[in-house]
Formats: structure tokens, sequence, C-alpha cells
């Protein structure tokens, strides 16, 4: 008799034990979802026009995909790609893995908001092999309202035939004025090209 209950236990806390591993378990309790976490849009393979008050286009972007948070005005791009057409002729490129508009949390989207561009980041004007300008970093800023992009982060910084290593830059694409900076205790890295042969 001891043998049959001692095998039935067996037998049951087994099937127990499957049952418990293979099939859903019944949640006590609630699970709520912060919808703000979530995007109320999403799309693939986007192209925009951004134009400025006058109805001039400010710059074409295109992304791979774009995520909106409308609860927190926010939009999120990936595989960003934007090219700024000057009206003196040239374009600026700005490409990176990851983009994002947000302006302040209590003010709704403007037209033209600053776009941060994050991940490996390059902005260059000119062709890529041999930019007239370059800016490589971790995350550059590209305002259209005054035409500058900027960074706060550690840049690579190439300018007509000048190289700068700087802790931050700012450059204005219209009068081509750049300003660099330095934490204390660093300096800018500075390196000139030369095309003198020996």
């Amino acid at each position: 008799m001891t043998k049959k209950i001692i095998i039935t236990t067996l037998i049951a806390g087994t099937l127990g034990m499957l049952l418990y591993l293979f099939f859903p378990k019944e949640i006590n309790g609630t699970t709520t979802t912060n919808l703000s976490d979530l995007p109320d849009i999403y799309l693939r393979g986007v192209q925009i026009q951004a134009f400025d008050t006058s109805g001039k286009i400010a710059y074409e972007l295109r992304a791979e995909e774009i995520e909106q948070f409308s609860t927190v005005h926010k939009m999120l791009f990936k595989d960003l790609n934007i090219q700024v057409e000057r009206d003196n002729g040239e374009t600026w490129y700005m490409n990176a893995q990851e983009g994002s508009i947000q302006p302040g949390s209590e003010q709704p989207t403007q037209i033209l908001e600053p776009i941060q561009l994050l991940g490996t980041v390059h902005v260059y004007s000119g062709g890529v092999d041999n930019p007239e300008y370059s800016f490589r970093g971790a995350n550059v800023v590209y305002d259209p309202r005054d035409s500058t992009i900027y960074s706060n982060e550690p840049n690579f910084v190439k300018a007509g035939e000048s190289t700068y290593n700087a802790d931050g830059f700012q450059f204005d694409l219209t009068t081509k004025q750049l300003n660099l900076r330095s934490e204390p205790g660093n300096q800018v890295d500075i390196q000139y090209e030369s095309d003198d042969t020996e």
C-alpha cells in the first residue's frame, strides 16, 4: 500500500511539473503599459522634405525607420540621412545611425526643430572622399533654424586644409565660422595639411 502511494505521488508530481513547464501560467495581478513608451506611428523607408517659413526646402531627410511618440512629442529615426542645399550651391550631407527630434516637454513640436544625430555621425560638404568640411563624432546637433551644427562631445573636425580633434564645436553653415572647445586640462589638437613635396 505504501508503495502505491509513493508511486502515485511521484507520477502526480511529475505530471504537475510537466504541466507547470509547458502550459502558460496564470498571472495573478494586473499589468499596465505606459503608452508614452510605445510609438503611435511607425514608418519604414521614409523621405521627408522640410520647408522653412518662406516655403523654401530647408532640408531633405531619409530614414530607414521612423517612430513617433505623440504623448511625449518625440520622433526617433534609424539610419538617418539629411541633405541640405545652400543658396550658394553648396550641399551638406549628414549621416547617422540614429536621430531624434524632441522639443521641450512644455511645448509641442515647432517647424524645423533641431535634429540630434546619434551613434556614428558624419557631417560633410563636397565629396565624401575629399570633403572641404567634415565633422565626425557621436553626438552632433543640426539646427536648421539658424543653419548651425554643433556638439558638446569629442569630434574630429576637418576645415579646409586643417584638421582638429576637439571636445566640442559649433559651425555656422552660412558664414563658415568654426568655434572649437576644449575641456579644462585638454587642448585642441591641430594638424595642418601640406601640399609641399620633396
